[in-house]
């Protein structure tokens, strides 16, 4: 497993890394920094491969938490949300806010301090060459999104781009893909970074920006800052 810091220029007070996974490893060697419930968890899945990728991303996540609350890895006191996103279920004000997603062989890290930073989302997804991403627009897409998917250069590459935004914008609520992803419309700016345009007045005012990836998928933060999120 190595970890790096995101190469990307970050907003303040949000940090990310990129977990590269081995999926050949044993996930045992994670058990000391996961729960009981956690290694449980790990453990349920048929695929060796699913099982590392839990596993190693739950531990190094704690790692990285651990290292902010001065406390054994293990001891990270986490929850999880109505809609299943885990949250440092700490009793102080200031406990930092993060999130995590894997896809393949890699994973994404955030974490954020909440004195900065409300909302707090990210993914990551392989680029599946053979997904029929053309039966995805229609059910998920808006129509300046199918538009700009079709008209582009690469469509495939335009369509994940916008996918990994959408993701980040609903995870950073909290609501994840129980949200209509037609909801939230992204858009690529002239200079290259993410436009969020939101229906719901519970995702507005939000942020996002697409992250350099690893070649052959695509990923993407989102963020809300504590003052916009408070108004």
């Amino acid at each position: 497993m190595q970890l790096s810091p995101w190469p990307n220029d970050l907003p303040a007070g949000i940090d990310a890394w990129r977990l590269d996974l081995n999926l050949e490893s044993d996930p045992l060697q994670s058990w000391p920094d996961l729960t009981v419930d956690e290694r449980a968890h790990a453990s349920r899945f048929a695929r060796c491969a699913d099982r590392v990728r839990f596993a190693a991303t739950r531990a190094t996540v704690r790692r990285l938490l651990a290292q902010r609350l001065a406390c054994c890895p293990s001891q990270v006191p986490l929850g999880k949300g109505s809609h299943g996103k885990p949250f440092v279920d700490g009793d102080t004000l200031d406990s930092p806010l993060f999130n995590v997603a894997h896809s393949g062989s890699h994973a994404v890290i955030a974490i954020a301090d909440t004195r900065r930073i409300g909302d707090l989302g990210v993914d990551i997804e392989c680029c599946d060459g053979e997904a029929d991403i053309h039966a995805v627009l229609d059910i998920a897409f808006t129509p300046e999104e199918c538009d700009a998917v079709h008209a582009a250069s690469d469509p495939r590459a335009a369509f994940y781009l916008r996918w990994v935004g959408k993701e980040a914008v609903l995870k950073a609520v909290g609501t994840g893909l129980a949200q209509d992803l037609r909801s939230v419309c992204i858009r690529r700016t002239d200079d290259g970074a993410l436009a969020v345009e939101c229906r719901s007045g519970a995702l507005r005012p939000m942020n996002a920006m697409a992250l350099a990836a690893p070649r052959g998928y695509a990923a993407a933060l989102a963020w809300r800052t504590k003052e916009h999120r408070d108004e």
